[in-house]
């Protein structure tokens, strides 16, 4: 007998008096339920409890006058918002504001991660900046995008008297409103964009620039077929947060124009917070806030369905 198969095994050795057992590691089951239990249990309180209560305001005619009654309808208030032109309105207005608000968004994304990427060596220190626009709260990019389009105060009159035109320029106007808060509202989120871009961007290998450059192409085609290919699953992600954010804008919206001139620009999120707290038609602003969701959930899943299943194979 050799001296190996002689010595016990470390398993077989007693162990001493008090000493502390060995942890036993988690399954993968268990592992996944301590990761996610109390983030389900979180969503259920944030989440799904006054989505519920929403849902059941909304069958009810809720009043607030002579005591609280809530009162089942049934299904009258979301036949209402149906019938209701103000509803259509808004919906319009809410679509062409989200529209304008991605396209501009990525637009301006994409052209600060270009301008940033091909920075000199000296000049790289600005990437850090990229953020700060959307370091900005929604509130004060209201307040001061409000400034900026007045008649009074804005850029447009202040660059036309530059040019000797005695005339206010305002783009606060019901005409060009809603492109006016989509600008502003791209402004704020599109640094967001960028960030990742460039980040997509500085991991695009070098040498396919050397080779496009050998196959004599042009600037124009060597983003086309260099640079944008891989940045098309970054560019469906923020379309997507872009359609959610620009969707349920409210404080943007609010703090510059509340919804004016007249209701040019009262979009379904200022719509649905007039009925509510203003007019305190809870039922029927809790069903309006259902179709918004349904617009939210059917955009993006229709973005999803017509672009994002080319992108993610």
């Amino acid at each position: 007998m050799n001296g190996s198969s002689a010595r016990p095994s470390r398993s077989s050795e007693p162990t001493p008096h008090g000493a502390p057992k060995p942890r036993r590691e988690l399954s993968d089951l268990q592992f996944a339920l301590v990761v996610t239990v109390p983030v389900l249990l979180f969503l259920v309180v944030v989440v799904a409890y006054p989505l519920g209560y929403a849902l059941y305001m909304s069958f009810h005619d809720i009043r607030f006058f002579g005591g609280y009654s809530a009162e089942f309808i049934g299904g009258e208030n979301y036949a209402g918002v149906l019938s209701d032109s103000a509803f259509w309105g808004a919906l319009w207005l809410t679509i062409r504001f989200t529209i304008v608000t991605v396209l501009l968004g990525l637009l301006i994304g994409l052209g600060l991660a270009i301008v940033l990427r091909d920075l000199p060596p000296g000049w790289k220190w600005l990437r850090a900046l990229i953020i700060l626009p959307w370091a900005v709260s929604p509130y004060g990019t209201g307040i001061f995008f409000a400034y900026l389009g007045r008649g009074q105060t804005g850029f447009g009159t202040a660059f036309a008297n530059a040019l000797g035109i005695d005339e206010a320029i305002n783009f606060i106007s019901a005409q060009w409103v809603i492109e006016y808060l989509a600008f502003g509202n791209a402004w704020n989120m599109a640094p967001l964009v960028a960030f990742f871009l460039l980040a997509n961007m500085l991991t695009i290998p070098k040498r396919l620039y050397h080779l496009a450059a050998l196959d004599r192409m042009n600037r124009f085609e060597q983003f086309w077929n260099v640079t944008l290919p891989p940045l098309r699953f970054t560019l469906f992600v923020f379309s997507c947060i872009l359609t959610v954010l620009a969707l349920k804008t409210f404080d943007f919206i609010f703090t510059q124009t509340q919804g004016g001139p007249g209701n040019a620009s009262s979009v379904l999120t200022y719509l649905i917070y007039r009925i509510s707290f203003v007019n305190l038609n809870l039922g029927y602003g809790a069903a309006m806030s259902f179709f918004l969701l349904a617009l939210i959930l059917g955009l993006t899943g229709a973005l999803f369905f017509f672009w994002g299943r080319k992108v993610s194979r």
